[in-house]
This record gives C-alpha cells, structure tokens and sequence, in this order.
C-alpha cells in the first residue's frame, strides 16, 4: 500500500505540473532538460555549475561524502543524502562531484577513515575540515533513487518513451532521455535508478 500511494503521489504531481512551461519550474524529476550551454538542469540545479552548496539547499544538510578509489581509475568523490524529498517524494541523492588532483591531495591529508570494500575499491571518509572543501564543489552528476519502486508504464506516463533501450543484464535495462540529460535504470528486481549527467561526461 505505501509503495502505491508513493507511485500515486508521482503521478499526482506529473498531473499538476506537466503543462508548466520549461525552465520556469525544475522541481521534479521529469522536467529535466538541457539548457542553452548544452548542460542539463535538473531540480534547478545545472550539471557542471552547480555546486554541493546548492544542493543542500534543496536536500539538506545531513550529508555523508565518500572518496571512491579504483585502480586505474580516477577518484570519485560522492556526497550522499540518504534520506530527503523532492516535492514530496522520498528519495535518496547521491551527487558526484568534479575533483582536480590539487583538491584530492588536500582532502588525502584529512582522512578520517579509510577501508577497503569486497569490491577491492577503497572507500574514504574525511574529517570536518576536510568537508569544509567540498561545499564549493561542483556537481558532475546527480543521481535520484526514489522510495518507490516505479513500473515500466509508471515511467513512460512520467517521461515518455526513450529514444533508446539497452539490455545490460538479465532483468536491467537502460533506458536514455537525451533531451531531459537522462538515464533511467529500470530493474525488474530493485528499485529504479535515474541519472542526470551532461553528455559529455556519460
């Protein structure tokens, strides 16, 4: 019943808001879209200018930021709100943020903890002053994984169609919105993953 309610509410709201005229309005995830610099806004906020002070102004202030290392790979840095609303709708957030190796080796001399995942990636969290230097940070990409889990037609009635489909494992497919700067995992078993990215950085 709660998840009913909860795919209720989106529909509610895609009702009461889908006629509004673009960028008047980004509070919801299906009025996403690709401004004139060819950078995505989504929930009035703009991929590659935005930036984590921004955001917790939308999501709030209680937020957990992890540096992410793979070999071979450069470091991602994700800010994670677990538990926030989007106009009304629970959600978590979790946002990657833009690093230089200037500021990697800043945040490297204030660890707090450091530990390696089954994964072999080494997760790392850092102590306050470290965070101090996160909030003018800005955002690569936001990702938005709602309390709901949203059917395949919920979806379609929310978004549209996609311009295209990509099978990437039994029950997962991707489904891109290139115009909305979108990409919506669409799992058969777990809930949905949408991510809004400037395609240049996908």
């Amino acid at each position: 019943m709660v998840l009913l309610a909860a795919v209720a509410i989106f529909m509610l709201f895609y009702l009461l808001t889908r006629d509004m005229q673009m960028p008047q309005n980004q509070s919801m995830p299906w009025q996403s879209f690709i401004n004139n610099q060819g950078n995505t806004v989504a929930f009035n906020l703009t991929m590659g200018s935005s930036n984590l002070t921004d955001a917790m102004h939308l999501f709030g202030s209680e937020v957990e930021a992890s540096l992410f290392e793979s070999k071979g790979k450069m470091p991602e840095l994700e800010a994670f709100f677990s538990s926030t609303k989007v106009g009304g709708i629970g959600t978590s957030i979790i946002l990657n943020l833009m690093l230089d190796q200037k500021r990697i080796e800043r945040l490297n001399n204030n660890i707090k903890e450091s530990m390696v995942m089954p994964s072999g990636v080494r997760k790392i969290t850092f102590n306050l002053t470290a965070e101090a230097l996160m909030f003018d940070l800005k955002i690569k990409s936001l990702t938005f994984i709602p309390k709901a889990d949203l059917s395949k037609e919920t979806i379609i009635n929310l978004f549209g169609e996609p311009s295209r489909v990509e099978l990437a494992s039994q029950g997962v497919s991707y489904w891109y919105y290139p115009t909305k700067g979108l990409r919506i995992i669409v799992d058969d078993e777990n809930k949905e993953i949408l991510e809004f990215y400037n395609e240049t950085i996908q």
